[in-house]
């Protein structure tokens, strides 16, 4: 057994206090928005909270272990993603292959051909079309799909798009032309599939047996069949662009020794997909510059949002908080003092005025490493070296993603989450630049995915994703944030579940019918009740 322990914060870098500065017009103290980073800023860690890594897996430790989600979130992030490196979450389940087009029912005492079996064994070469599916468990691994959420306009190319918001908000321009894959381990894949959730059919069924649970009295039973996933379940949802549209924007550019455009000074992990012979596919090299990320350590689950170091207002609105990682200038803004663990968002003076001018947002911009004094912990380096990851000297191959490619290095912990009010009631939120584009200052891992439900025909309850009423100053959709909202889920007359919570896993939009012939979009028929499966 190999026990490797990288302990404590690291204290604040020799040095930084002289590197340049977060540029912010001279003031007289701190000023209005700096304070107000009293509620984005919050340690997330104990003091005493480490990483050990033991026979190639990396935990808290010590007398955080049991806790380790809750008590020391940012360092159970860092451990959660090289543990997910080194696992090679990019041959898990994928929403494609979990959710398939044209499921089949669960084989059951009742249904036993033309049916779902998940004890059957794989067979190679053979990858069913139309049961969930662990990539993993087949060779050769299927293909990632390469379908963009959108094609650029013309002017995006030409760079005569939509000039303000994509200056003021570019991270909303590039989300809504990446590629979203969500990535699903072994344990949270084999859950989907043995508990019914993966056709429309099994979803409606499970709402249905909830009501008819309650209408008889059964209490408990509707309790049991609430949807829990495993302790050990854990999600990768990663943000991909396309080359052409980094060349396009100005973010890579060709390197001399290279076949492959890149930033120079932070290359970003790359990956060449020819796509998995559906509609609309865009092959190419595509370019990793975001991930969300999720573990079921909680019941809430535990979240964490990843950015790539070079991302365009990586730390807009809402700053960058990490307690683990890396350690920043505390006093690069002048005016106040964030400690070594939180990069504020850049901020100006609105120059209406001569004097009490009200601060101002700056967003857009780079967040250079030069100004804001990061750097990476010894904490952070040893657990890398100790899991390989990020430990070649160039990208071995730049057409596969691998745990060794240097280019890990140039991520960066933008932020955790694990509950939905801090303890003084505050709502939580987290959001990162691409993936929450557009709508980053009020995003929440937690409250939107809470949402994540389905009624008796097996269908999402909610108008959006996790949607609010309110749009931004830009016309962008907000979202909710805090505490979910009972009458989500629950008709108080009877009472009855309206909608069936899924335990946060917004991967159910992608469920289709068994049979698809029903009237006003639902399906032919639904079982009655699903079979229960224990979450061991």
């Amino acid at each position: 057994m190999m026990i490797s322990r990288f302990t404590g914060r690291a204290a604040i870098l020799a040095g930084v206090a002289g590197l340049a500065a977060l540029p912010v017009q001279a003031q007289d103290g701190p000023n209005g928005l700096q304070k107000f980073m009293l509620y984005r800023s919050f340690v997330q860690d104990a003091d005493t909270c480490a990483v050990e890594v033991t026979d190639g897996t990396a935990a808290i430790a010590g007398i955080n272990a049991v806790s380790g989600a809750a008590t020391c979130p940012d360092a159970f992030a860092w451990a959660q993603l090289v543990n997910a490196v080194a696992a090679e979450f990019w041959t898990w389940g994928i929403d494609q292959t979990i959710w398939p087009e044209s499921p089949l029912p669960l084989c059951s005492a009742e249904v036993t051909s033309n049916c779902c079996d998940p004890d059957a064994a794989p067979v190679q070469g053979d990858q069913p079309t139309q049961c969930p599916v662990f990539r993993a468990d087949y060779d050769p691994i299927s293909p990632l799909p390469a379908t963009p959420n959108g094609k650029p306009a013309q002017g995006v190319i030409n760079h005569r798009g939509l000039v303000p918001a994509d200056e003021i908000d570019p991270g909303r321009l590039l989300r809504d032309l990446e590629l979203e894959l969500v990535f699903r381990n072994k344990s949270m894949t084999d859950y989907i599939y043995r508990n019914d959730l993966y056709s429309r059919e099994g979803l409606g069924a499970r709402n249905r047996a909830q009501n008819a649970a309650i209408k008889a009295g059964d209490i408990a039973g509707a309790h049991a069949l609430e949807v829990r996933f495993p302790i050990d379940a854990v999600m990768v949802k990663v943000d991909f662009l396309h080359q052409d549209i980094l060349m396009d924007q100005g973010l890579i550019q060709d390197i001399d020794g290279s076949d492959v455009p890149n930033n120079p000074d932070y290359p970003y992990l790359t990956v060449y997909l020819d796509g998995d012979g559906g509609e609309e596919q865009v092959p190419g090299y595509y370019y990793m510059l975001a991930m969300t990320n999720a573990s079921k350590d909680l019941p809430t689950w535990h979240w964490y949002a990843v950015e790539h170091v070079a991302n365009q207002g990586r730390c807009d609105y809402i700053g960058c908080n990490d307690s683990f990682g890396y350690a920043v200038n505390p006093t690069a803004q002048e005016g106040a003092n964030f400690g070594t663990g939180f990069i504020p968002p850049k901020i100006e003076l609105n120059d209406d005025k001569v004097t009490g001018n009200d601060p101002l947002f700056v967003s857009g911009e780079v967040y250079d490493p030069a100004e804001t004094g990061e750097e990476s912990t010894a904490e952070l380096q040893a657990l890398f070296q100790e899991m390989g990851i990020a430990t070649a000297a160039t990208d071995p191959d730049p057409r596969v993603i691998s745990a060794e490619d240097p280019a890990w290095a140039n991520y960066r912990l933008k932020g955790t989450q694990t509950t939905f009010t801090t303890a003084t009631g505050i709502p939580t939120g987290m959001g990162a630049t691409i993936t929450e584009g557009g709508f980053v200052n009020s995003a929440s891992c937690t409250t939107c995915h809470s949402q994540a439900a389905a009624d008796a025909d097996g269908t999402s309850t909610l108008a959006g994703v996790g949607s609010g009423w309110r749009p931004n100053l830009m016309g962008y959709q907000q979202v909710e944030m805090g505490a979910p909202n009972p009458s989500w889920f629950y008709g108080v007359g009877g009472p009855t579940v309206t909608a069936t919570q899924i335990d946060f896993i917004w991967g159910i939009l992608n469920a289709a019918c068994q049979d698809p012939a029903g009237s006003h979009g639902t399906c032919t028929s639904y079982p009655d009740a699903p079979t229960i499966v224990s979450a061991d």
